[in-house]
C-alpha cells in the first residue's frame, strides 16, 4: 500500500509533462517480462503527437500481429495512454509502449492532460455500444456516424427535446441520454 502512495506521489509531480502507463499483464506474458518494464520505465509525452487513450472500457488487448486472431500479448487499461507508431493500417494501429504490438485504432482516443479540468462542453459518451450522431434532430435524420462508448464529444448548446448538438468528432446531433458529464 506504501509503494502505491508514493507511486501516486511520483505521477501527481510529474503529470504536467508525462503520464505513466499502467498495464494489466497477461499471465503467460508475465512469466515473461522484467517486472520493473511493467510497472514504470514506460513514460509517455502527453503533447505528443503518437500518444494515444484506451477508450476500450474493459481494456484493450495488444496483438503480435494486426489481426484479431493473433496472438494477445496483454492487455492496457482503460483510460491508459500508449504510444503508437504509426496510424496503421485497415484499423489496426502498431504501438510501442507500455506494450509492443497492434491494438485496433477504434478503441484509441486522443490522449488528455491528467491535470486539466474537462471544458464546459466537454460530454463523454455513456451508453455502452456508442451513439448514433444523425445530420437532424430526430432518428430519422441521414446518420452520419457513430462514437464509441466512453469516447469525448464537444456539445455546441444543451439542446432540445432530448437532441443535443456536437461538433467533435462528429459534425450532428445525439440524443442526451447516451451522454454523461466529462470526468
Amino acid at each position: 500500500m506504501q509503494q502505491q502512495s508514493i507511486w501516486q506521489k511520483y505521477t501527481r509531480l510529474t503529470s504536467s509533462i508525462l503520464l505513466t502507463a499502467t498495464v494489466l499483464v497477461a499471465p503467460s506474458f508475465a512469466a515473461n517480462t522484467n517486472q520493473k518494464q511493467i510497472q514504470g520505465d514506460y513514460l509517455l509525452a502527453q503533447a505528443s503527437d503518437n500518444c494515444r487513450q484506451v477508450i476500450a472500457r474493459n481494456g484493450l488487448n495488444v496483438r503480435r500481429q494486426p489481426t484479431a486472431n493473433s496472438e494477445a500479448v496483454g492487455i492496457i487499461g482503460s483510460a491508459r495512454n500508449v504510444t503508437i507508431q504509426s496510424l496503421g493500417e485497415n484499423g489496426w494501429v502498431p504501438i510501442s509502449a507500455p506494450l509492443q504490438g497492434y491494438v485496433y485504432g477504434g478503441f484509441l482516443g486522443a490522449c488528455e492532460a491528467a491535470t486539466a479540468p474537462p471544458p464546459t462542453d466537454c460530454r463523454q459518451v455513456a451508453a455502452a455500444r456508442g451513439i448514433n450522431v444523425h445530420q437532424a434532430p430526430s432518428t430519422d435524420g441521414e446518420r452520419v456516424g457513430v462514437v464509441a462508448s466512453g469516447r469525448r464529444v464537444t456539445i455546441e448548446s444543451i439542446g432540445t427535446d432530448g437532441w443535443v448538438p456536437i461538433t467533435v468528432p462528429l459534425r450532428g446531433y445525439v440524443q442526451a441520454e447516451n451522454l454523461a458529464y466529462c470526468s
